[in-house]
């Protein structure tokens, strides 16, 4: 209910801002926007009781969804553009704001909340960078992604190994927010790797069955998981690209279909 609440709340912000964008003007939008972002900060802060647990999360989450949207209204109206400079400084000082909830509230939701800002931040300075040569540009934000998903990987095993938590549902979530930068960090590598084509069409196997590697050595399902759909992925982008011409279509079919199936049962087996 908390969580259904804060989905209701946010899209009535949203819809309220898109119909209403000129009637309630400057003050409206921000007291929507930074008005209830800033309330929902402070009362999160307030709920710092382990029963009042979950309610500090859902708040926070209220509180970062509208937090960018108050700071595009106040930078459109103080005629600042909100290119890549503008989100560079919107998103760290973000960070800093949700990273001192973290240090006083220790919430999973406000590592994820953190490290969210930090990406936004991160790519923002890519697109500053290279956004200039456009010939190159998805070749940037590709390797951008590949050294943004190690990191993601990195920070989760250093999650998992430094915040160990005896409490359960403390450590359901810690274990809830280290699968999904396990799952985002894989995604990110294995999704750009694919992408690139050439001499990549080999390198990417090597880093599919690092994933299976990484997943046992881990014990993670998400990493285990996009390893094995990406290996899906790339067998039947390997044989439609080289084999279909020589084979046919029919044949092709067969075999991608048993070499799924035995992906299928070398996932379950490693599970």
């Amino acid at each position: 209910l908390y969580s259904i609440g804060a989905i209701i709340a946010v899209i009535g912000v949203c819809v309220l801002i898109v119909q209403h964008w000129q009637e309630i003007g400057f003050f409206g939008r921000m007291l929507v926007t930074i008005g209830i972002s800033l309330a929902t900060y402070i009362a999160a802060l307030l709920f710092r009781d382990p029963e009042n647990r979950t309610l500090s999360q859902v708040l926070f989450t209220i509180s970062a969804g509208l937090a960018p949207a108050g700071a595009y209204i106040l930078l459109d109206q103080a005629s600042i553009k909100f290119d890549w400079s503008a989100q560079i400084g919107t998103a760290l000082s973000l960070f800093v704001i949700y990273g001192v909830a973290l240090f006083v509230n220790r919430l999973s939701i406000l590592f994820l909340i953190a490290v969210a800002y930090a990406t936004w931040a991160y790519y923002a300075v890519v697109m500053k960078l290279f956004s200039g040569n456009i010939l190159y540009l998805i070749d940037y934000v590709q390797w951008s992604s590949i050294f943004l998903g190690v990191s993601y990987i990195f920070i989760a095993y250093g999650y998992q190994t430094l915040w160990q938590s005896r409490d359960k549902k403390d450590a359901n979530e810690k274990e809830a927010v280290k699968n999904v930068l396990y799952g985002v960090g894989t995604l990110a590598i294995l999704g750009s790797a694919i992408t690139m084509g050439g001499i990549f069409d080999l390198v990417i196997i090597a880093l599919i069955f690092a994933a299976f590697y990484g997943s046992v050595y881990l014990k993670n399902h998400a990493m285990l998981l996009f390893g094995a759909l990406f290996l899906t992925g790339h067998i039947v982008k390997l044989t439609s690209k080289y084999f279909v011409d020589s084979i046919g279509w029919p044949v092709v079919l067969i075999i991608v279909g048993f070499l799924i199936i035995g992906v299928g049962y070398a996932t379950f087996y490693i599970n």
